[in-house]
């Protein structure tokens, strides 16, 4: 009996000496894996146009087309939108530049109004380079294909919309049925019960 319980009293401490350091390895782990995952997509970060310029080519692709146009419309996310993602992280870059040197109480007006003008500079870059890649995807797929294809990709992304509202719907009414008070910004009011 005493070998039995000695046994296991080795064991649970073994146990709860290990689990710790396999759970502390676990998190180095993936605070490594966060930290490779976070520098390798960063330059590849979608913005708003990349986006939606990435949907109508995958439309595209998914559409009748013979293997001429989806070889040439594969080719325009090389041209434009690879491209235009790095321009967004630019963007991006510069923009947070900018909050940072309007935060220094000492900031130079010359040099912000400078970074905005070049932040203002690759907006456009961006927005011409998305309107040049929507003229060449039309041109290779056709007008009448190209008007299904905008269409398509315009309900696709009201459904995403319409989605994310009914999940947001969805998770505040189960937090009223559950009996969970409803989070406002009033200040919490002490119950009658409580005593000082």
């Amino acid at each position: 009996m005493k070998l039995a319980v000695l046994t296991l009293v080795i064991a649970l401490l073994t146990a709860g000496v290990s689990l710790p350091s396999l759970a502390q390895n676990n998190q180095q782990q993936n605070r490594t894996k966060t930290r490779n995952y976070s520098l390798k997509s960063s330059s590849y970060m979608m913005g708003r146009y990349s986006r939606m310029m990435n949907d109508m080519i995958s439309g595209a692709l998914r559409m009748d087309l013979t293997e001429e146009q989806k070889t040439r419309v594969s080719s325009l996310r090389d041209d434009y939108l690879y491209p235009m993602t790095k321009d967004e992280n630019a963007l991006r870059n510069a923009n947070m530049e900018i909050l940072k040197m309007v935060e220094d109480p000492t900031f130079d007006p010359a040099k912000v109004k400078e970074e905005i003008g070049k932040s203002s500079e690759i907006d456009k870059k961006i927005a011409d380079a998305y309107v040049d890649g929507l003229v060449s995807l039309r041109d290779t797929v056709g007008k009448e294909k190209y008007e299904e294809l905008s269409k398509s990709v315009s309900r696709y992304r009201d459904n995403l919309v319409q989605m994310r509202k009914n999940k947001q719907t969805r998770q505040q009414t189960r937090g009223v049925m559950k009996g969970e008070p409803v989070r406002t910004s009033a200040p919490a009011s002490p119950s009658p019960d409580s005593k000082n």
